[in-house]
């Protein structure tokens, strides 16, 4: 990663699926409670589906380069 949000760390993205643990999961977590998403419990696949929806990408429920690029390019 380059520190911006530049070519090289949209490279470096990797894909946050259901069952990750770890601070991947946890950074996940913060972004969408940041964004106004509850993550609580269970909460974290809803609350991905919800903002992929609320942001029309393709709500796969997976955390991506869709996600993360809809996230940090604003």
């Amino acid at each position: 990663m380059d520190g911006k949000w530049g070519p090289k760390t949209k490279a470096a993205i990797v894909t946050v699926q259901k069952g990750a643990k770890g601070n991947l999961t946890w950074i996940l977590q913060a972004t969408l409670y940041m964004e106004y998403y509850s993550t609580f419990g269970k909460g974290t696949e809803t609350a991905l589906e919800k903002f992929q929806k609320a942001k029309k990408i393709t709500a796969d429920k997976k955390a991506g380069k869709a996600f993360f690029t809809e996230l940090f390019a604003a």
